[in-house]
C-alpha cells in the first residue's frame, strides 16, 4: 500500500533542493557571530538585494524558499534568463572554460579563486546583471588591501573576474560588461628585483651541487634524477621539458626542444580536483619554446652516461631519455634531489627553475647577445628575459673585485687603448653614404 503522507514529504524535499539550487546567492556561515547569512531579491534596495540571517541554517533555507514559493508561480521552470551571483556563473563558466584549456590552467584559477574570492561572500552573491564598476572597484581595492600583491599576482586575480563576465555577455545573461580595473596602483607590493644569491646558482655553489649529484648518483646508480640536474646547467629549459626529452631529438650537436611533460588533474570536481598524473605532450609552454639548443661537450657526456644507466637496467619507455618502472621520471624525483642536495651540502634551497635563471645569466655574462639568450630560454621577448632571467652569478667578492678593479686608474690606459679599436658610430654614418654616393655614380 503506498504511503501518501511519504510520497508527499519525497516531492516536498525534491522541490525544496531544487528550489534552493536556483537560488543565486551564496549561503554562508559567519563564525564570529556563528550565524547563518544569505541575501534575497528586493528591488527597493539600490543593489537589488537585501540580507537576511538565521542561527541554524535549515531555517535560513526555509525562509529562501518560502520566498520564492510565494513570489514565484513556478520558480524551477520560470523561463526568464536566470539572474546568476558571481559565484554561480564562476562555476558555469568554469565547466566551460575545461573544454578549451588544460587542467593545470583550470587548477591554476581555482586556486585564486579560493584564495581571493571566495572569502568575500558578499561580493560573489551579487547578482551579475546587478553588478556596477563600483562594486568592482571595491572589490579590488579591498583584495589589495588584504592582500600584499605584486603588479603580476594582482592583474592574474583580476583575470577571473574578467574572463567570467565576458563568458556571461558571450552567454548572453547580461548585454553589457562593467568590468574595469580602477586601483590605487601605490598598493601594489614592491617589484623589485630579488637578490642574485637567492635566484641563482653562483659558480662555488654550482660546483658543490654537481658534485653532491655525482655523490648521489654513485649511491643510486640506477637513478638518473642527479643527471637531469646536471644536464640543466648545459642546457637551461624548463623542467618539463628537459623530462620529455627523446633521443631522436638529438641530431648531430644540437637538441630539438618541443615537448613538455604536465600535470593532468580530474576536473569532474573543480573544488577538489585531483592529479592523475603526468604525460608528455607536443607542444611547449609557448610557441616560442619550440627551439633548437646546441649541446656543450658536458652535456653530450652527460646524455651517453644516461643512456647508458638505461641499457644497463633495463630503463625503456619509447624513446624518452629520463625514464623508469615504463614511464617518463616525474618532476616530484628531480625536485627531490636538488632539494635534498642543497640542504647536504649546506646552501639555500633552490630550484630547477633556478638552474633555468643561472644558465641565462651565465650565458650572458660571457658575452652571448640577449637575443640570442632570448631564443635559447624559449622567450618570446627580451624584456622577460632581463627582467626576470638575468642576475649576479657571482659572488660578493668577485663583484667587488671586478668593481674596483675597473675603477682603478692605473687600467684607464688599457681601456684607452682599446678604444682605438671602437668605431664611432658617425665614422661609420660617413661611410655608408660615401658608399651611396658611389654606387648612384655608377
Amino acid at each position: 500500500m503506498i504511503d501518501l503522507a511519504y510520497v508527499q514529504e519525497q516531492i516536498k524535499m525534491k522541490k525544496r533542493e531544487e528550489t534552493l539550487k536556483r537560488h543565486n546567492y551564496s549561503i554562508w556561515h559567519n563564525e564570529k557571530e556563528d550565524v547563518w547569512y544569505s541575501y534575497l531579491p528586493d528591488q527597493s534596495k539600490a543593489n537589488g538585494r537585501k540580507k537576511i540571517k538565521r542561527k541554524r541554517k535549515r531555517d535560513l533555507e526555509d525562509i529562501i524558499c518560502d520566498y520564492y514559493l510565494s513570489n514565484l508561480s513556478d520558480p524551477i521552470d520560470k523561463e526568464e534568463t536566470p539572474n546568476l551571483s558571481i559565484e554561480s556563473m564562476f562555476y558555469e563558466f568554469m565547466r566551460h572554460k575545461t573544454n578549451v584549456v588544460n587542467s593545470g590552467t583550470i587548477k591554476r584559477m581555482m586556486a585564486d579563486w579560493t584564495r581571493f574570492y571566495e572569502p568575500e561572500k558578499e561580493f560573489i552573491s551579487i547578482p551579475v546583471k546587478n553588478l556596477t564598476k563600483i562594486n568592482i572597484d571595491d572589490f579590488f581595492n579591498a583584495v589589495l588591501g588584504k592582500h600584499n600583491l605584486k603588479k603580476k599576482g594582482f592583474y592574474n586575480m583580476c583575470g577571473i573576474l574578467k574572463q567570467t563576465l565576458e563568458y556571461a555577455v558571450d552567454a548572453e545573461y547580461i548585454e553589457k560588461n562593467p568590468y574595469r580595473i580602477k586601483v590605487n596602483k601605490k598598493k601594489f607590493a614592491s617589484s623589485s628585483k630579488k637578490p642574485s644569491e637567492k635566484e641563482v646558482f653562483q659558480a662555488n655553489e654550482k660546483e658543490l651541487l654537481i658534485n653532491e649529484m655525482e655523490r648521489r648518483l654513485k649511491n643510486n646508480p640506477s637513478n638518473t634524477a642527479p643527471l637531469a640536474v646536471m644536464l640543466d646547467f648545459e642546457m637551461g629549459t624548463r623542467k618539463g621539458e628537459i623530462l620529455a626529452i627523446c633521443k631522436s631529438d638529438i641530431i648531430d650537436n644540437r637538441i630539438h626542444i618541443h615537448r613538455q611533460l604536465v600535470e593532468e588533474f580530474d576536473t569532474s570536481d573543480l573544488n577538489n580536483m585531483k592529479s592523475m598524473g603526468f604525460h608528455v605532450v607536443d607542444y611547449t609552454k609557448s610557441e616560442d619554446g619550440d627551439r633548437w639548443l646546441p649541446l656543450t661537450e658536458q652535456a653530450k657526456r652527460i646524455i651517453k652516461r644516461i643512456e647508458a644507466i638505461n641499457e644497463e637496467y633495463g630503463h625503456q619507455y619509447k624513446d624518452f631519455l629520463f625514464v623508469k618502472d615504463g614511464r617518463c621520471l616525474t618532476p616530484d624525483a628531480v625536485d627531490t634531489q636538488i632539494k635534498r642536495g642543497c640542504e647536504y651540502i649546506g646552501i639555500p634551497v633552490k630550484t630547477m627553475h633556478k638552474i633555468r635563471k643561472t644558465y641565462a645569466s651565465t650565458l650572458l655574462h660571457n658575452g652571448v647577445n640577449l637575443s640570442i639568450v632570448k631564443d635559447m630560454l624559449g622567450h618570446a621577448d627580451e624584456s622577460t628575459t632581463l627582467r626576470h632571467y638575468i642576475y649576479n652569478i657571482e659572488n660578493s667578492a668577485e663583484t667587488d673585485k671586478k668593481v674596483l678593479n675597473a675603477l682603478d686608474p692605473q687600467n684607464y690606459t688599457k681601456s684607452d687603448q682599446s678604444d682605438q679599436n671602437i668605431v664611432s658610430f658617425s665614422k661609420i654614418k660617413r661611410a655608408k653614404n660615401l658608399e651611396k654616393s658611389r654606387i648612384s655614380a655608377l
